[in-house]
This record gives structure tokens, sequence and C-alpha cells, in this order.
């Protein structure tokens, strides 16, 4: 195997992927900024809202992540993660010009089929570049991307609302990934060449088998899977929600969530990298101990966050429930690559990240918009509010399986402790 990577050109192929992880959240998120004004212009109810931030994302994100999780393993990291960006950002512009709800919801899919290929090939990327021991670290910092691409995205995208329209949002922010996505071809090295002695399963259903072998990843499936259905009804609904309960304008609905899933999401995923690298090297059941009590503690501020008639108080806790939930990002995933052997790294991430995704984003928002047009002949424009008040159990439910996974983990370790790094 080829050298890793270290000091300065190691730092800035990380900021590379970092930027691309930001420009991906950045996509992703900006059209929760824009679901009031899409729901006016386009006549959409809350349920549809629901299909295409969850369904049309969910369904093709999740199948398309393992088939190119696949060809990242047996092609070019680098350059699936340079396809996939000028993929999904070609879909966020074209999202723009959508005249009816089938239209946006094949716009958005093309985003999920583009994204889909994105975050494996990157996982595999930081797996084979970067030491074992400092990889919950290195996983970290490119998954700061969600809470920077988060904030950038809808704070960007109210102001460009609210001063031209929802469309122009689309445009502005699609674009630029057309132009880092030439820097990551031409620019960033191939990763080392993977470990052609790994014994590890070759083909797609013994790496299925493997996988759910192991109690660990078994618990994985269902802790993300549980805690995808409130994260991403969240991430959907969550500015809408303070548009109609609070009384907030695009920009500002925008620039507070933004501020509370950036800065809340900027400290969760750097403390929960540092602190499952920290504990973990003394006991490695930290390496999911940690998610487990981050998402058990983002239960009681979620719910505060929907039922405090305060705006201050709701926003801070938002911040609080992203702080705690996505510490659980960077330990898992750093986790799932200390499990599986080299070839298979990225089919790994894409198989947990199938399960988040189809159950979470598909049934999440979905759920959540079923519930507010079910709740607004009583509640009307709180029926929202209301629906998004039992998200906090699905918080509760993962963080148990999060504990299975941390019991799971030490025998885990131990059989995979022979396998090449």
């Amino acid at each position: 195997m080829t050298a890793r990577l270290v000091g300065i050109r190691g730092a800035f192929v990380l900021c590379l992927l970092l930027l691309v992880n930001v420009l991906n959240f950045v996509d992703r998120l900006l059209p929760s900024v824009l679901v009031e004004a899409i729901r006016r212009d386009l006549h959409l109810k809350d349920t549809q809202i629901g299909l295409i931030g969850g369904l049309a994302f969910a369904v093709i994100y999740s199948f398309a992540s393992v088939g190119i999780a696949r060809i990242a393993d047996r092609w070019s990291p680098r350059l699936v993660i340079a396809l996939s960006l000028g993929a999904w950002s070609f879909a966020t512009a074209i999202s723009g010009v959508a005249q009816n709800f089938l239209q946006l919801f094949l716009a958005r899919a093309g985003v999920a089929a583009g994204e889909a290929g994105s975050t494996p090939a990157a996982h595999a990327f930081i797996a084979r570049s970067y030491p074992r021991d400092r990889r919950s670290m290195m996983m970290a910092i490119f998954s700061l991307g969600v809470p920077i691409g988060a904030m950038l995205g809808l704070t960007m995208g109210g102001w460009i609302n609210d001063a031209f329209n929802w469309r122009t949002a689309f445009f502005v922010v699609g674009l630029p990934g057309l132009i880092v996505a030439l820097l990551i071809r031409f620019v960033v090295p191939e990763p080392p060449q993977q470990s052609m002695s790994d014994g590890g399963p070759e083909c797609f259903w013994s790496t299925l088998r493997a996988l759910f072998a192991m109690g660990t990843f078994r618990q994985m499936v269902f802790a993300c899977s549980m805690f995808g259905i409130g994260s991403y009804a969240l991430n959907i609904f969550a500015a809408a929600f303070l548009i109609r309960t609070h009384h907030l304008t695009a920009a500002r609905a925008g620039a507070s969530f933004g501020f509370a899933f950036g800065v809340g999401g900027f400290l969760g995923t750097v403390l929960g990298g540092v602190l499952s690298d920290w504990l973990g090297r003394r006991d490695v059941r930290w390496r999911q101990g940690v998610p487990a009590m981050g998402v058990l503690l983002s239960a009681p501020t979620m719910f505060v966050a929907f039922t405090t008639p305060s705006l201050t108080v709701s926003v801070t806790c938002l911040m609080l429930t992203y702080v705690f939930g996505l510490a659980y990002y960077a330990p898992t995933f750093a986790c799932l690559q200390s499990l599986v052997p080299d070839r298979v790294r990225a089919t790994a991430a894409g198989i947990l990240l199938f399960f988040l995704t189809l159950i979470g984003a598909s049934v999440g928002p979905w759920m959540v918009g079923f519930f507010s047009d079910l709740l607004a002949p009583t509640y009307g424009a709180l029926s929202l509010r209301h629906a998004m008040s039992f998200l906090p159990i699905t918080m509760v439910w993962s963080a148990l399986h999060f504990f299975l996974a941390a019991k799971a983990l030490p025998k885990d370790v131990a059989l995979a402790a022979e396998q090449p790094a």
C-alpha cells in the first residue's frame, strides 16, 4: 500500500473533501428554508412537501448509494466524488425551473442520485488515506460539512428568497458545485491502493451477510434508522415551524435555523469525534457509547424546542439538539470503517446510509407532513408544531440501539483485528 496522506498535503485534501460535503448539505438543506415559498407558489400540501423532501430523496439516494459505493470500491473514489458533485449541482440548479409537484419531485430525485455517491466514496477515501487511530477525528472534520453547509444553505436561501425568489436561490446555490467538481477531478490525488491481501468478502451479498453477522452493525442500522426519522423530519420542517409558529420571515427563519444547525452541529460533530477517539482508546465501547449518550440527550431539548412559546428558547434548544444529536455521526461511520476490510469500505458505508436514508428520510418527513395536514382543521398554522412534538420518541429509541451497539462492539473489534487497516 502506498503512503498515507500526512502533513500539509493531507490537510489540503481533507479541506477539499470538507468543501464537497459543505456543498452537499447546502444543496440538501436549501429547500427547507424555501418550503413556504414553494408551497404557496406551486399550491402544495405539507404531505407533498414531505414527499419531495423525504421520499424523492430517500428512495433514490438509498439504492444509488449502495450501487455507486460498489463502483467507488472497484474503481476510483476520487472520480466518483467529482462526478457525483457535478451531477447533484446541476440537478439543484434545474430545480429552480420546476412548474409543478412532479417536476420538483424529479429534480430533487436527481439531487439525491448525485449526492448518493459522495459520502460513501469520501468515507472510503479517508479510511484509505489517514491512519486508523485518527479516523474519528478525520471523519469529524469531513462531517463538519453538515453544519457548515446547513448554515450556509439556510441563511443564503432565506436571504435570496426574500430578495429575489425561491427559483433564483436554486440557481445561485447549485452552479458553484460544477467548478469544485473540476477541482476534485484534477487536483485531488488518487488514494493509496487498497490492500489486495485482504481476505474480506468480495461480492455484494457476501459483504451484506458479513456486515449483518456483526451485532454492532445490526444495532447501528436500527439506531441510525430511528435517528434518521427524527432528524430528516426536523431538517425539512424546522424553518417552516419557525415561520408558522413564531411568525418569522424566510430570511429570519433561515438565519435562526441556520445558526442552530450550524453552531450546534459544528460543536456536536467536533465533540463527537474528539470524545470518541479519546474515550475509545481507554474502552472501545465508547465509540458507540458517545453517540448513545448524545442522541439520548437530544430528546428533551428537541421536545422543548417545539413546545416553548419563546423564540429564543426554541432556537437555543434546537441548537442543543444538534450539539447532542450530531455527536453520533463521525464516531459511528469511523467505527464502521474499523470493522470492515479495505476493499469494501465504501460499500459498507453505503449500506449503512441505505438504511439511514431509506427509512429515516422517507418515513420522517412524510409522517410529519401527514399529521400536520390531518391536524390542520383543528390547530390551523400550529398543526405543524403538534406534529413535530412526537419526534423526540425516535431519539430515545435510537439511543437504545446505540447502547446495544456499544455492548456488542468489543467482540466485533476483536474479530476484525486481524484484518489489514
